[in-house]
């Protein structure tokens, strides 16, 4: 039910930057880490755009790079290969700052 209240969100957002027009593409990006799957935001979407400027949009997807912040030195990077350590200061206390949301990139109209 999670994906459900995250669609409604979506459109939400899709619709309103769409200004009344038809919405053709819809480009999301979504983090490696997300709870969120693609196949459930587009099921849901389907039934939630549903006589809307929404209705038939093409959803894509696009990974979000993982970003790790040092706890050491604030320090931040993108995650290109798997590490334990802070590129900048060899730090072992590292957490994820990004890689679990789902986001509204742009909408495409006609």
């Amino acid at each position: 039910m999670h994906e459900f209240s995250i669609t409604q969100g979506l459109l939400d957002r899709a619709v309103q930057q769409a200004h009344s027009k038809q919405i053709v593409r819809v480009n999301l990006l979504i983090g490696p880490f997300s709870e969120e799957r693609e196949e459930s935001i587009r099921f849901y979407w389907r039934d939630l755009a549903k006589g809307s400027i929404g209705e038939g949009a093409d959803l894509h997807f696009e990974q979000l790079p993982v970003e790790i912040k040092c706890l050491d030195c604030t320090g931040a990077f993108f995650l290109e290969e798997e590490t334990s350590v802070c590129e900048f200061c060899y730090g072992e206390r590292l957490e994820f700052s990004k890689g679990e949301d789902v986001r509204l990139e742009s909408v495409e109209v006609k």
